[in-house]
Formats: structure tokens, sequence, C-alpha cells
């Protein structure tokens, strides 16, 4: 646990060093008066409109996601609504606590006060959820990157995405095929990371939980390019659908990194890199619909502050779980 901790203050500060980096050459550029410049004209229907979508539809997929992995878990009676509670307490949480390690705690203690389940397979079905995501953003970008191949002229960051992807699908079947071994150790931490990823194996070898977890990465990725589209729009910032839709994937893979606490810092680096290509949009109006993006995520997990302080009792047992976990 403490260990986790460090890492994630960790991440804290490789996020600040990188908003650092990036601010300051940006002010060296003075252009730090033209992101202001930006914000200044966002369209407020417009903004709003993308914090209701972001609540709508990307704390849904995440909901949906979770949903699918623990029926095939076999834990009975999960409810989308309960789920999707959670999703929001959770999110709310990562925002309030600079360790974003204590929001996927949080939400593993819910799941096992709300299903009564065991620590270690709440736990268990919080990280198949990341990993699933993870797995789905990977997918998802390397069949973006061929489209990118085929519609547009080839540049390095197109090629280091196809690199990138191949590289992590490799790693996927090899950590897949780890399963299939069905190691035993003396050491008891590495048999359970071994029947941990022999039942994800098995999850994703399901032709319709890995149907459904396909779609719920597809739905993902369409719901985070729609907000970043609307948020685009507000500023007048010119860029096509289809090009955040091809290179969204390669944005929440980075924005997931836990190298970045909330994806701050990193997110703004790919982002100037992606509409870098399309030679009309500048850093400061791609550095400006990045913050915009955090402020709606921030926004939108408003609501989970609601459930929040109206559980008391709730908020006393999820800080005694995450303080024993």
């Amino acid at each position: 646990m403490l260990k986790a901790l460090r890492t994630n203050w960790i991440a804290l500060a490789s996020s600040l060093l990188f908003l650092a980096a990036i601010f300051y050459v940006l002010s060296q550029q003075q252009k730090i008066n033209t992101i202001l410049d930006v914000w200044r004209q966002i369209d407020r229907w417009y903004f709003a409109l993308a914090a209701f979508l972001t609540l709508a539809l990307i704390q849904t997929t995440s909901a949906w996601r979770l949903e699918t992995i623990m029926s095939f878990d076999g834990v009975h009676e999960v409810h989308f609504r309960s789920l999707f509670r959670i999703q929001l307490i959770s999110q709310f949480v990562a925002h309030g606590a600079p360790i974003s390690a204590i929001a996927d705690l949080a939400r593993a203690a819910m799941i096992k006060l709300r299903y009564h389940l065991t620590p270690g397979r709440s736990i268990r079905l919080v990280f198949y959820e990341r990993l699933c995501a993870a797995i789905g953003a990977v997918i998802t970008g390397l069949l973006a990157t061929i489209v990118l191949l085929v519609i547009s002229s080839h540049t390095k960051i197109i090629y280091a995405q196809l690199l990138m992807w191949t590289g992590s699908l490799v790693g996927v079947f090899l950590l897949l095929a780890v399963g299939s071994f069905k190691l035993q150790t003396k050491i008891e931490l590495v048999n359970r990371i071994v029947r941990a990823i022999v039942t994800l194996r098995d999850m994703l070898r399901r032709p319709l939980v890995a149907t459904v977890l396909a779609l719920v990465s597809v739905a993902q990725m369409l719901s985070f390019a729609t907000v970043y589209f609307v948020l685009a729009r507000s500023m007048q910032i010119d860029v096509p659908w289809w090009y955040i839709l091809l290179y969204m994937p390669l944005i929440f893979f980075v924005s997931s990194l836990p190298v970045f606490y909330q994806g701050w810092g990193g997110r703004e680096a790919v982002i100037i890199a992606a509409m870098g290509d399309l030679g009309h949009v500048t850093i400061a109006q791609s550095v400006a619909l990045s913050v915009a993006f955090g402020v709606v995520i921030f926004i939108a997990s408003l609501p989970g502050a609601v459930f929040w302080i109206m559980r008391p009792s709730m908020r006393k047992a999820i800080k005694l779980e995450v303080t024993h976990t």
C-alpha cells in the first residue's frame, strides 16, 4: 500500500514537471496570453454540453465494462445503477486526493461493501477493468493507426504509434500466454498474479464477453472523441471529427498511464504532438483544449460528491477498507 502511494506521489510530481515544462516553453514564446484568449471565447453552451456528455457517456462506458467483468466473474445481481454511482464517487475521490491509487482502492472498497465480496476479489475486479480498458485502447489504436496510414500523410507520430501499438499487442499476447502454463511457485503473490491472468485469459476467450468488451472500448473512444470535438467547437478550434477520433486511442492511452496524475502533463504533450500534424492548430490551442478537457472531467465528477456527502456511514466504511488494504 505504502509503495503504491509513493509511486502515485511520483506521478503527481511527474505531471507537475511536464506541465511546468510546457508552460515554460509557451511563456518563452509569449503565448500564455494566447491560451487565455482561446479560453475567453469558449461557448458556454458547448462547454456545458461537453460536461454533460462526459457524465452521460464516458462514465457510463466505464460502468458498463465493470458490469460485464463482474457478471463473468460470477457476482450475483449486478446492478448497473449502483456501479454507475460507484464510478461517479471514485472519480470524485480521484480528483479530491493527490494520489490516484486511492480512487481505485475506494472503488474496490465500495464494490466489496455493496456486493459482499472479499477484498482480494474486489481489487481484482477493478484491476481487470483497468487492464481491459488498456487492451481495448491498444486494439482500437492499432486499427486507427492503420486507417491513418491509408488516408493521411505518413508522419513520425503515426509510425511511432504503429510501433507502440504493435509492441503493446505482442505484450498482451505474452501476458495471456503466461496463463496457459498455470505456473505454481512457492511465492503466494506470484501464484495470485498467475491465477488472475488465467481468469483474464478465460474471460477474453469467451466470444460473447470479448465482443461486449470490444463494443465498450469502441463506445468509450467514441465518447471521448465526441467530448473533445464539442470542446474544440466551443473554442473555435478547427479540427476534423475524424482526426480526433483516430488519435483518441493514443490520447486515452497516454492519459491513463500511471506515471501521470489524472493524465495531466502527458495528455497536453500528446495532444500538442497530434494536433501539430494538422499544421494549422497552434501549441497554445492544443494546450487550451487539453486543459479544458481536464476541467470538464473534474466538473463531471462533482455529482459523485453528492453521493459521497449523503452517505457518512459509507465514507467511514470505505476509509476503513482503504486503510487496511
